[in-house]
C-alpha cells in the first residue's frame, strides 16, 4: 500500500513538473523616480541578464549582447562598457566601478547598490562580452 500511494504521489509530482513553463527571468526593481519607464525587451535566455536585469541597469541602459532592450536607452550600451569606459573616464571598468563619477556615482551610491561579488560579476561578464565580440569581428577571424 505505501509502495502504491509512493508511485501516485511521484506521478503527480511527474505530471505537475511536466506542466511548468520556462523560467522566467528576474523582476526588474523600479528604481525611485522612474516608475513610468517601461520594462525591457528581453530576447534569448543568457544566463547573464539575470544580474543585469534583478540590479535594474535596463531601466537606462540596453546589454544587447545578452538580450536585454532597454526602453529608454538612456545610457549607453553596457555590451561595450568594458572598453567604452577606458575612452570615457580614462581608467578601467576594474577601477571604475568601485570609485564611479559623473551620473553613474550617483546611480551606484543611491540607486542601485552592487555588492562586491556582485561588482565582480559585472565585470567578468563585461569582459567576456568584450572578448566574444573582439574574437567575432572580421579581422580577428580566420581567412581561408
Amino acid at each position: 500500500m505505501i509502495a502504491r500511494v509512493s508511485w501516485l504521489l511521484a506521478g503527480v509530482v511527474v505530471c505537475a513538473a511536466c506542466g511548468k513553463s520556462a523560467p522566467k527571468p528576474p523582476v526588474m526593481p523600479t528604481l525611485p523616480g522612474m516608475a513610468a519607464v517601461a520594462p525591457p525587451t528581453i530576447t534569448g535566455n543568457d544566463p547573464r541578464a539575470n544580474l543585469f536585469l534583478s540590479k535594474g541597469c535596463p531601466t537606462c541602459h540596453s546589454v544587447t549582447a545578452v538580450g536585454i532592450k532597454s526602453s529608454t536607452d538612456v545610457g549607453p550600451d553596457l555590451s561595450i562598457a568594458y572598453t567604452d569606459v577606458r575612452s570615457r573616464f580614462g581608467t578601467s571598468l576594474e577601477e571604475f566601478l568601485p570609485n564611479p563619477t559623473g551620473t553613474m556615482q550617483m546611480v551606484l551610491g543611491q540607486l542601485i547598490k552592487l555588492t562586491p561579488a556582485e561588482r565582480d560579476s559585472v565585470i567578468h561578464m563585461l569582459k567576456q562580452i568584450s572578448e566574444e565580440h573582439e574574437h567575432n569581428t572580421p579581422e580577428h577571424k580566420e581567412h581561408p
